[in-house]
C-alpha cells in the first residue's frame, strides 16, 4: 500500500463533494415534503375515523335515553286503562328499553348503569301497583315521579359520558351538543304530557305542583329551541332536515302545547276534563312523533356526513400516498448514482470508524463500490486500524504490567489502592468494607532453609489458595514481600472474620513439596479492620496494627482491629494487642520468638516464650515498618 499524506487524502476525499451535497439536499427536501403531506393526510383520516367511531358508540346511549322517555306513555296508558292491549304495549316498550340499555352497556359506566336499572325497576313496580288503583292520585303521580327519577339518573350518566367523549375528541363537541339538545327537547316534551296524566287518571283538579312542573318544562323547552338556533347541526342546512324540523314545530306548537294548556285550564278552573287520560295520551303522543323522527334522522344524517368525510379522507390518503411514492421514486432514480457511488461507501466507512472506536476489528470489503475519490479514505482507515491495534496491544501490556504482580499474577499494591478507593467511598447501610492483611509466618526461615526458588513457589501457592477462597468481587493483591491483602464488602465483621479464618486454615493445609521432597509448612497471621469512614491509608494502618497483634499473639492466628466491635476467633472473643511493635533494631531474640515448624531450633538454654506476652503501654508504630521483597521490595525481617 502506497502511503499518502494528509493533504492528499483531504483533496481526494472532497473531490466529489458537490455531487454528495446535491444528492443529500434532494433527498432531504423530498423526504420532508413526503413526510409533511403524508402525516397531514394520515392525521385527517385518523381524526375522521375517530369521529365516526365516537358518534357510533354514542348513538346507542342516545337511543336508550329516548326509549326510557318513550316508556312513560304506555305506562300511563296502563294506569289509565288496564287492558290486555295496554299491557302488551307496555311489555313491548319495556323490552325495547331493556334491549337498548344492554346495547349501551359497553359504552357507559357499569356502576351508573346499574343504578339506572335499579331505579327503573322500582318505577316499573310502582306503575304496576298504580294500575291496580288508578283512582288514587298519589299512587299514579308517585309512579310517574319514579319514572322521571330513573330518566334523570340515566341523563346524569349520559352527560358524564358526553363530557368524556368531548374531552378525548373535541371535534365532536358540536354534534354531541346538538344531539343532546334534541334528545332533551324530546324528553321534556314527553314529561310535559306525563305531568298532565295523574290528575286526568284520578279525575282530580290540577294540583299546583303539576302546574309549576308544566311551567318549568315549558321554559326548558323554550331555551332548548333557542339553543338549536345557536348550535345548528352540521346537516341542518339540508332540505330534508329543514322539512322535518318544520313538521316537529308545527305538530308540537300547533297541537301539543295548546292541548296541554287546555287541560291545565280545565284542571285549575274546576270544570270537568273534556278528554280522558287515554285519549289525551294517545293524541299527545302523536304530536311528539315528528319530534322523535326529526331527532333520529338528524343523528343519522350527522353520522352519514362523518362517514362520508372518513371515506374522503381515506381516498385522499391513498391518492397522496401514490403521488408521494411516484415523486419519491423519480427523485430516488435521479440520485441512485449518488447512493451507489457515494452514500453507501461512506456508510461503510462510518461503520468502520465506529468499530474502531469500540476496539473492534476493521471490516471493509476488499473492493468497495465507491468512486475513485473515496479510495484514499479506505486506505486511511486501514492505516488507522493498524496503528490502533498496535497501540492497543502496547497499552494493554503496559496496563497489565503496571497492575499485576509478576510472580503471583495478583494485583500489586498500587492497583489495589486505585481499585479500593471507590469501594471505600460507597456508603451502604447493609454493607461495610473490610481489609484483611496477612503475612506468611517465618518466611525468611523458608528462604534460608529451602532457597528463594522454593520461597517463590510458596508465594505462588499462597496466591492460588487465596484466589480460590475469595468471592468473585473481592480484591486480592500481593501487598509486598510475603504480605497479601484482601478487600471485601460484608454485612457484618463476623463475615470478614470467617473469611480470614477460612483462609488461615486453607494456607495451613497447603502441601508445598520442596526439591528435596520435604513438605514446607505454611502458616500466616491475619489482621482484619473495618473501613468505616476511613481513608485508604488509615484503613491500611488499622489492619497493619491488627496484623502485628496477631504476630505477637503467637502467629498463625486472626486479630480484629481494636476499635471495631468485639471479634470472635473461632468462637472465642479476642482483642488485638495494641502494644507497639519493636523497631527493626530491636527484633526478638531466638528465645522470645514463638516456635514454628519451619523455624530453626531454639538456642540452648532458652525457655519457650509465653503464649500471650504482656502488653506495653505505647501505641503501635506506623504501617510502613514491614518487610518487602521482589520487584523493588526490601528483604523481610528475620522474625517474620
Amino acid at each position: 500500500m502506497t502511503p499518502v499524506t494528509g493533504g492528499e487524502l483531504h483533496r481526494r476525499f472532497w473531490r466529489g463533494g458537490r455531487l454528495w451535497v446535491g444528492g443529500a439536499i434532494t433527498i432531504l427536501l423530498s423526504t420532508t415534503m413526503a413526510t409533511v403531506i403524508l402525516v397531514h393526510a394520515r392525521d385527517n383520516f385518523m381524526h375522521t375515523r375517530q369521529d365516526v367511531a365516537g358518534l357510533e358508540g354514542f348513538r346507542p346511549v342516545l337511543d336508550a335515553a329516548s326509549l326510557i322517555s318513550a316508556e312513560r306513555a304506555p305506562s300511563t296508558m296502563l294506569m289509565a286503562d288496564e287492558t290486555a292491549p295496554a299491557r302488551d304495549r307496555l311489555r313491548a316498550a319495556r323490552a325495547a328499553t331493556d334491549q337498548a340499555l344492554a346495547h349501551a352497556a359497553g359504552t357507559v359506566s357499569s356502576a351508573a348503569l346499574q343504578e339506572t336499572l335499579r331505579q327503573l325497576e322500582q318505577a316499573r313496580n310502582l306503575v304496576d301497583r298504580a294500575a291496580e288503583r288508578p283512582d288514587r292520585y298519589d299512587g299514579v303521580q308517585g309512579a310517574i315521579d319514579a319514572l322521571f327519577a330513573a330518566d334523570d339518573a340515566y341523563w346524569a350518566m349520559m352527560i358524564r359520558q358526553s363530557a368524556t367523549l368531548i374531552g378525548s375528541d373535541p371535534r365532536l363537541a358540536a354534534p354531541i351538543r346538538h344531539a343532546l339538545i334534541l334528545c332533551g327537547l324530546r324528553d321534556n316534551a314527553g314529561r310535559l304530557g306525563s305531568v298532565m296524566l295523574a290528575p286526568l287518571i284520578a279525575q282530580t283538579p290540577m294540583p299546583p305542583r303539576n302546574v309549576s312542573a308544566s311551567d318549568r318544562l315549558a321554559g326548558r323547552m323554550a331555551v332548548e329551541w333557542q339553543l338549536l338556533e345557536l348550535n345548528p347541526s352540521v346537516a341542518d342546512h339540508g332540505p330534508r332536515l329543514a322539512a322535518l324540523r318544520q313538521d316537529a314545530e308545527r305538530a308540537f306548537f300547533d297541537d301539543g302545547q295548546p292541548l296541554v294548556a287546555r287541560i291545565i285550564a280545565e284542571g285549575t278552573q274546576g270544570t270537568p276534563y273534556t278528554q280522558t287520560a287515554v285519549a289525551f295520551a294517545d293524541r299527545y303522543a302523536r304530536t311528539l312523533a315528528p319530534l322523535e323522527t326529526w331527532r333520529t334522522n338528524d343523528l343519522d344524517i350527522v353520522l352519514s356526513d362523518f362517514r362520508r368525510k372518513a371515506r374522503h379522507a381515506f381516498d385522499m390518503l391513498w391518492i397522496i400516498s401514490g403521488a408521494t411514492l411516484t415523486v419519491t421514486g423519480l427523485i430516488a432514480g435521479g440520485v441512485l448514482l449518488v447512493h451507489l457511488r457515494v452514500l453507501a461507501p461512506l456508510l461503510e466507512a462510518s461503520e468502520a470508524v465506529v468499530d474502531l472506536g469500540h476496539d473492534e476489528p476493521l471490516r471493509l470489503p476488499r473492493r468497495h463500490r465507491g468512486s475513485r475519490e473515496l479510495q484514499p479514505l479506505y486506505e486511511a482507515l486501514e492505516i488507522l486500524d493498524a496503528r490502533l491495534r498496535e497501540r492497543a496491544a502496547q497499552t494493554q501490556a503496559l496496563k497489565r504490567q503496571a497492575e499485576t504482580d509478576e510472580l503471583t499474577q495478583l494485583l500489586n499494591r498500587r492497583a489495589l489502592q486505585i481499585l479500593a478507593k471507590p469501594r471505600l467511598e460507597i456508603s451502604e447501610a447493609d454493607e461495610r468494607a473490610f481489609l484483611i492483611l496477612l503475612d506468611i509466618d517465618h518466611f525468611k526461615s523458608i528462604n534460608d532453609r529451602h532457597g528463594h526458588t522454593e520461597g517463590d513457589r510458596v508465594l505462588v501457592a499462597v496466591a492460588a489458595a487465596l484466589r480460590e477462597q475469595v468471592r468473585p468481587d473481592d480484591l486480592v493483591a500481593r501487598f509486598g514481600g510475603e504480605e497479601f491483602a484482601i478487600l471485601i464488602r460484608a454485612h457484618t465483621q463476623m463475615t470478614a472474620l470467617s473469611m480470614a479464618h477460612r483462609l488461615r486454615r486453607r494456607l495451613g493445609s497447603l502441601k508445598v513439596i520442596s526439591a528435596q521432597n520435604v513438605r514446607i509448612p505454611v502458616t500466616a497471621s491475619f489482621g482484619v479492620a473495618a473501613g468505616d469512614n476511613l481513608t485508604w491509608r488509615q484503613l491500611v494502618a488499622k489492619a497493619d496494627v491488627a496484623l502485628y497483634a496477631a504476630k505477637r499473639a503467637g502467629r498463625n492466628t486472626v486479630r480484629l482491629a481494636e476499635h471495631d466491635a468485639e471479634p470472635a476467633d473461632e468462637g472465642t472473643a479476642l482483642r488485638e494487642d495494641s502494644s507497639p511493635r519493636p523497631p527493626a533494631s530491636r527484633r526478638p531474640s531466638p528465645c522470645t520468638a514463638p516456635p514454628h515448624p519451619a523455624a530453626p531450633p531454639a538456642a540452648p538454654g532458652c525457655r519457650p516464650a509465653p503464649r500471650h506476652p504482656a502488653r506495653p503501654a505505647h501505641p503501635a508504630p506506623p504501617a510502613h515498618r514491614r518487610s518487602r521483597r521482589d520487584s523493588g521490595f526490601g528483604p523481610g525481617p528475620a522474625g517474620r
